[in-house]
């Protein structure tokens, strides 16, 4: 917008005036700015939350997608709700204060060197875990937690783009020598981690939103619904996890991918971080 579109002044002394419209106009834009870092951001049990929008997206794969397995839905829209989702896994410092405050039996490997440090995401967590620590946030907090759907955790992982295998776009999880996620990359630590990498140690996605590929498989909500009721479980007992780990191969990291376990299953490579809905209108 040209200088003095709106103002006019008839004198000639413009340029103070001019100065303190500009400074009149960087206020502004910083009351704005704060106010929408305040609507995207949360805050629960030191636990920091970000507004994914409501609206259509494109979740599965299309058959053409490398990688892909059998076993995933084919790309089409879904309307989601929006919701806030928590910017990294649940750590053990935060699963730590939902430990002593409820005498929750501690996960597998909770003593272990390796994967307990207080910035890596806690592991060794079942299903039945996970929703007990999201039931105590509810109660503490007075406002409702839970497990993110498998459609809501696949609408945040694709962080606002559309129709691209991983959470940053098309390109390998490590193409280039530049590593995008914490894998197993031909069993060797390439990425720099062994194993669980501390929470944020890779780029965020367009939501802000860090390892929603990789270091830790994440429970869902979910069910899950095999396209056949073979193998060793009825229909319906499993529950579904996403995003690969640790110990996943790269197409594992795709936004589409998941896998399933026993709600009462636990292991070194599974963890979860929790979702916050919006209050709707009544």
């Amino acid at each position: 917008m040209k200088k003095g579109y709106y103002f006019q002044p008839k004198t000639e002394n413009r340029k103070p005036k001019t100065r303190w419209l500009s400074v009149i106009g960087l206020a502004v834009l910083i009351f704005c700015a704060a106010n929408v870092h305040t609507q995207e951001t949360l805050e629960t049990q030191s636990i920091s939350f970000r507004l994914i929008p409501g609206g259509y997206y494109l979740l599965g794969s299309p058959v053409s997608e490398p990688g892909r397995y059998a076993d995933e839905v084919i790309s089409h829209r879904v309307r989601v709700d929006a919701f806030y989702i928590a910017v990294t896994e649940t750590t053990n410092a935060q699963y730590a204060r939902f430990l002593k405050a409820t005498g929750h039996p501690a996960p597998l490997y909770w003593e272990d060197k390796n994967l307990n440090a207080s910035n890596q995401p806690v592991v060794g967590v079942t299903w039945n875990d996970a929703t007990a620590f999201t039931r105590w946030l509810t109660q503490v907090s007075g406002v409702p937690h839970r497990l993110p759907t498998e459609q809501e955790w696949e609408a945040a992982a694709r962080g606002g783009l559309t129709g691209q295998p991983f959470p940053w776009g098309a390109e390998a999880p490590d193409a280039g020598g530049v590593f995008r996620a914490n894998f197993r990359n031909d069993r060797t630590a390439k990425d720099g981690f062994l194993l669980s990498a501390p929470v944020g140690s890779f780029p965020p996605n367009g939501y802000g939103l860090f390892d929603m590929a990789g270091n830790v498989a994440e429970w869902c909500l979910d069910r899950y619904h095999p396209l056949n009721s073979g193998g060793p479980f009825k229909p319906e007992v499993l529950r579904v996890l996403k995003g690969g780990s640790w110990f996943s191969q790269a197409r594992d990291l795709r936004c589409a991918a998941r896998q399933a376990a026993a709600p009462d299953y636990s292991d070194g490579y599974i963890g979860f971080r929790v979702v916050r809905p919006t209050l709707k209108a009544p």
